[in-house]
């Protein structure tokens, strides 16, 4: 059972600094959330999220927002892949909010997530894009502890993805998992693959072959499709450093 009384608060905000490196303006948040100072590639802020814990627990509850100004550039990864716990009867919920204004880019790649045995866990992701916005956005599943033999032993994962651009939904995508009423090893679900790449591109400058050649050398089962002015890439793996391999292609 979660140690947290209360929902667990992330909030940061970053904009372009005086010397066109992009800075933290503001950020606030409560354990076991946390951010580190920045470190840069170029003027390009990497922040990197904590999650000071074992992993999300029963009961936990966490939100995280974060606020991309003009101009600015940031690039949000975590620190270690995401554990869900045996949440008993309970379950484990995330709320992420991404608010970003015109001309800001925005690459949000955290490390895979592992549902552990009995785990349930509710995952929602909203965006907010404006016209020319940049949206480099993925997630990373796993089927379980692996090497355990523990696949598809978790009760129940929802994640689900809102993207508006200017107030409006554009982009829905809902990923509803429950083993035991759904046969995830059929050849319409995962099949022989164990873990999956959700990647979505918002870049009207995003180089669509070059895209294609990327997928079309990856190690793993991999498809493309465009949906209004966003780029869907979903691929199947059976190991979590093939998909990252891939995801960073397809940002750098």
């Amino acid at each position: 059972m979660s140690s947290y009384a209360q929902t667990s608060k992330l909030y940061c905000h970053v904009k372009k600094g005086a010397s066109g490196k992009t800075i933290i303006e503001s950020m606030f948040f409560t354990p076991p959330l946390k951010i580190i100072a920045p470190f840069y590639e170029n003027d390009m802020a990497n922040i990197m999220l904590l999650n000071v814990s074992a992993g999300l627990m029963a009961g936990d509850m966490q939100t995280i927002n974060f606020d991309i100004d003009t101009q600015a550039r940031v690039k949000i990864t975590s620190q270690s892949y995401e554990k869900i716990h045996n949440t008993q009867d309970s379950l484990a919920m995330r709320n992420t909010t991404l608010n970003l204004a015109n001309d800001a880019l925005l690459v949000y790649t955290p490390l895979p997530c592992i549902p552990f045995a009995n785990s349930s866990f509710k995952n929602t992701t909203t965006i907010h894009l404006q016209e020319d916005s940049k949206l480099y956005y993925g997630e990373i599943f796993c089927a379980g502890r692996i090497a355990r033999d523990e696949i598809f032993a978790f009760k129940h994962f929802h994640q689900r993805l809102f993207i508006y651009q200017n107030n409006a939904l554009t982009f829905y995508d809902n990923m509803n998992l429950k083993p035991d009423s759904i046969n995830l090893r059929s050849i319409c679900a995962f099949h022989t693959f164990t873990h999956y790449l959700h990647f979505v591109i918002y870049d009207k400058n995003a180089n669509r072959e070059k895209l294609q050649s990327i997928i079309e050398d990856s190690k793993t089962y991999t498809a493309l499709s465009l949906h209004n002015d966003m780029i869907i890439i979903k691929a199947l793996a059976n190991e979590s450093e093939d998909l990252l391999e891939l995801q960073k292609k397809l940002y750098e």
